[in-house]
């Protein structure tokens, strides 16, 4: 079943969102009803600073709870829990605005 299929599992009572490409069955735990887009993979360095930086691919996602109303960006490295920034949908494009209106401007 995809994501425009018109047959879903009993315990989905929503459509599911344009751009989610889960595959929903009956099986699903609970815990794991959720609609994912897909995933990017960002390569990225991360640090405090030059001496300490890191080369790692960051994951950028957009996920919702079955049956919720709010979507959220997932962004992190895919193996560091608790590492993660959770960010509601408008404030996503709030960081996205600021991050490339700092980019542009810094020449």
């Amino acid at each position: 079943m995809t994501a425009h299929s018109t047959s879903r599992p009993s315990w989905q009572r929503d459509t599911c969102p344009p751009w989610c490409v889960v595959v929903h069955a009956e099986h699903d735990p609970p815990d794991d009803r959720y609609h994912d887009s897909v995933t990017l993979h960002v390569p990225a360095t991360l640090g405090p600073g030059p001496s300490h930086a890191a080369t790692t691919d960051l994951v950028v996602v957009m996920s919702r709870r079955c049956d919720e109303l709010d979507d959220w960006v997932l962004v992190g490295e895919p193996e560091r829990d608790g590492q993660h920034l959770y960010l509601a949908r408008d404030s996503a494009a709030r960081v996205a605005s600021a991050l490339t209106s700092l980019l542009t401007h810094a020449g």
